[in-house]
């Protein structure tokens, strides 16, 4: 091909960029995570951002593609379409600047299609501040892992394993965890202000101080639980069990009780 001699105007340049970055990721098809956090640095944006987004795409591949029940799955679409654009930008003179100077890597990529996450068992999944606000993760394992200070905002995390998770400080309200496995979790504090969590195992779950105000707890296991001074206002506990419960301060004002009694 002819080199083009002639110089490009300035509002052209952008758009020969994205091109190129479009190009050159078609022809490679995946890229390694040092690649991509390499990637990120160029573009200024931090690596726990750059291996967050891979553990968000790791989990949606691997969770059952189910309708949401309460709203669109806004943060999936803006990912869809926001991350290659916004890399695009940002990556563009990168790529193509390696695959001028340097030989491939020589490392194996790992094309983030391909990678099973197999019930998020590898990469390690958690931290604080773990996003998963609007996210599918129906029936998925997270069970025993740090998601302290975590947003599940309306998250589907109906039929979950989240056995003994670390979640003081995590947002669950409006999510729907019914049937979801929480026995023996910390979730003191936890806000799960009108989440749905019919059918749930909280047995042994730590709620103290948690705030379960408007909650879904019918039929509910929270046998053993810790419910020191959390908050039950007007919560909804028809069948539930509260075996041996900590009820201690707990605040069951206008509740539904386990009888069926509205408690005033």
């Amino acid at each position: 091909m002819k080199p083009i001699e002639d110089r490009i105007p300035e509002d052209q340049a952008q758009e020969v960029f994205t091109r190129a970055a479009q190009l050159y990721a078609e022809h490679n098809q995946s890229y390694s995570v040092k690649e991509l956090m390499e990637a990120g640095t160029e573009a200024k944006i931090p690596p726990e951002f750059i291996q967050q987004a891979i553990e968000q795409l790791q989990l949606e591949k691997s969770s059952a593609v189910l309708p949401q029940k309460k709203r669109p799955q806004l943060l999936l679409t803006s990912l869809a379409i926001g991350i290659p654009t916004l890399l695009a930008f940002g990556l563009a003179g990168w790529f193509i600047a390696k695959k001028a100077i340097t030989s491939p890597v020589a490392e194996t990529p790992v094309p983030i299609s391909e990678t099973k996450s197999n019930k998020v068992s590898n990469p390690p999944l958690g931290g604080t501040n773990f996003q998963c606000k609007n996210i599918n993760l129906t029936g998925e394992n997270l069970s025993g892992r740090d998601l302290r200070n975590a947003d599940c905002t309306e998250a589907n995390l109906a039929g979950a394993d989240l056995n003994g998770a670390n979640l003081p400080g995590a947002n669950f309200s409006r999510a729907d965890l019914e049937n979801a496995n929480l026995s023996g979790a910390n979730l003191s504090p936890a806000d799960l202000t009108d989440a749905n969590l019919a059918g749930a195992d909280l047995t042994g779950a730590n709620l103290h101080r948690a705030n379960l105000s408007k909650t879904d707890l019918t039929g509910a296991n929270l046998s053993g639980a810790n419910l020191q001074n959390a908050d039950f206002a007007e919560a909804d506990l028809t069948g539930a069990d509260l075996t041996g419960a900590n009820i201690k301060d707990a605040k069951f004002n206008n509740a539904i009780m386990p009888d069926g009694t509205v408690r005033r």
